[in-house]
C-alpha cells in the first residue's frame, strides 16, 4: 500500500510518495493568494543629504609605556622621541643644547611610532567634542599597555596644515590576536569645528540614494513623492518642478522660498516624506552548515518539475491548464516561499529543501538571486 500526501497552494502542487502500510486521505487543499506587498518608509530610509558625509582625520603619534614590544634599533621612532623630549624641555642629553640625540636612545624599546586616525560623523563635530580614535603601529610587535603622547590630527589633504584635533590617552587593544591595533575611547578632542554644508548657493539640496536603492525606478519614486508632498503643502500648481532626478542615484531638490531662511526645518520635513519601497525582495540566502534558508517575499519560480529523494515538486503554468479562472486580474508567478512552506508541511529535511532550491536555480527557473553564506 502507498501513503500519499497532497498539499496544494495557488499555482503550486507539491506531492510526496513513500512506501507505507496503509493509505490515508490527504487534507483538503487551502488556496493561498500570492500577492506582493509594499511597505511605506520615510525618505530618510532611502537617501542621505549630499554634504552630510563622514570625514577622517589622521596624524603621526608616539606610544610610550610598552613592555619591550616597541620599535627596535635606530629608527624614525627614536628621532620622534628625541623631538618630543626636546619640546618637553628636557636638557640633560648629549646634544650641544642639552637635547637628546636619536643614537643615544636606540636601546629604548618601550616606544612605538604609530598612525592615529579619527572619524568625524556625518553631522560634523563642534570644538571641544570628544570622540574615539584608532591607533596602528608602524613597526612595534604589540601596543598593549601603551599610552599615546599628545598627537595632532589633520585632514586628508597633505597641503592643509590645519590642526583639527588632538589625541592622547591609554590604549585598548581590539583583539589579542592583533595587538598592533588599538583604540582610545573619547581620546580625541576636536580643536576646530567641522560643519558640513548641505545647501548650495542657489538654495538647492541634493539627495543621494543609499546602496541597495540606486536605480532609475527608485529615483523617480523619490521625485514623485517629494514633488507631490511639497506641492500639496504649499498649494502650488502641478506644473512646478520642485524635485528632479539627475541620474539613478542623485535627486536635486529646490528649497521653496518660504523655507530658504530655515533649511534645517525644510530638511526635517523633507526626510519624513513617505516613500513606497518598490525594491524587490528577491534574494534567497542559504547557510548549508546550519540549514538556514531565508527566502525573500518576491522570489518567484517558473513552471518546472523537480524530483529528489522520492519528493516530486511541480509548479503549474496557468496557461497550460484547461480551467480558466473567473478573476481576470493578472497574477504573479509562483512564489518560492509557498513552495518552501509546502515542503516544510511535508516535513522535508532542510538539506533536501536546499538541494531542491539549488536544482531549480540550475534549471533557470529561480527568479531571484541565490546567495550562500557561512
Amino acid at each position: 500500500m502507498k501513503h500519499a500526501a497532497l498539499l496544494t497552494f495557488a499555482l503550486i502542487t507539491a506531492s510526496t510518495v513513500a512506501a507505507q502500510a496503509q493509505t490515508t486521505q490527504a487534507p483538503a487543499p487551502q488556496p493561498l493568494v500570492a500577492e506582493r506587498f509594499q511597505i511605506t518608509q520615510p525618505l530618510s530610509t532611502f537617501v542621505r543629504v549630499k554634504g552630510q558625509e563622514e570625514n577622517y582625520l589622521q596624524g603621526i603619534g608616539l606610544v610610550v609605556g610598552l613592555k619591550g614590544t616597541g620599535d627596535k634599533a635606530l629608527t624614525p621612532t627614536h628621532k620622534a622621541l628625541a623631538l618630543v623630549l626636546r619640546h618637553l624641555g628636557a636638557n640633560s642629553g648629549a646634544g650641544p643644547e642639552g637635547e637628546f640625540l636619536p643614537e643615544t636612545l636606540k636601546t629604548v624599546t618601550n616606544t612605538a611610532l604609530v598612525i592615529v586616525r579619527a572619524r568625524i560623523p556625518a553631522e560634523g563635530a563642534e570644538e571641544g567634542d570628544m570622540i574615539d580614535c584608532e591607533v596602528s603601529s608602524l613597526g612595534a610587535k604589540s601596543l598593549e599597555g601603551g599610552s599615546l603622547a599628545i598627537s595632532t590630527l589633520q585632514g586628508p589633504n597633505p597641503h592643509d596644515k590645519t590642526v583639527w584635533a588632538m589625541a592622547t590617552g591609554n590604549l585598548e587593544i581590539f583583539s589579542k590576536a592583533v595587538p598592533t591595533n588599538a583604540r582610545i575611547k573619547s581620546g580625541c578632542r576636536i580643536e576646530k569645528t567641522v560643519r558640513n554644508a548641505f545647501v548650495s548657493k542657489d538654495n538647492k539640496i541634493y539627495l543621494v540614494l543609499n546602496d541597495g536603492y540606486k536605480d532609475w525606478q527608485m529615483a523617480q519614486e523619490v521625485v514623485f513623492s517629494v514633488g507631490n508632498l511639497l506641492q500639496v503643502g504649499q498649494g502650488s500648481s502641478s506644473n512646478s518642478q520642485i524635485a528632479r532626478a539627475l541620474d539613478q542615484k542623485t535627486i536635486e531638490v529646490q528649497i521653496p522660498p518660504q523655507y530658504q531662511s530655515d533649511p534645517v526645518f525644510f530638511v526635517s520635513i523633507l526626510m519624513d516624506t513617505p516613500i513606497v519601497d518598490k525594491q524587490l525582495n528577491n534574494k534567497v540566502v542559504i547557510n548549508k552548515s546550519s540549514g538556514v534558508i531565508v527566502v525573500g517575499s518576491d522570489v518567484e519560480i517558473g513552471p518546472d518539475v523537480v524530483t529528489h529523494n522520492g519528493i516530486k515538486i511541480e509548479t503549474i503554468d496557468p496557461e497550460s491548464t484547461k480551467f480558466v479562472p473567473l478573476n481576470t486580474q493578472p497574477a504573479y508567478a509562483t512564489r518560492l516561499k509557498d513552495l518552501v512552506d509546502a515542503l516544510n508541511t511535508l516535513k522535508v529535511p532542510a538539506e533536501d529543501v536546499i538541494d531542491i532550491i539549488v536544482a531549480i536555480h540550475h534549471q533557470g527557473k529561480l527568479y531571484g538571486e541565490l546567495v550562500f553564506v557561512n
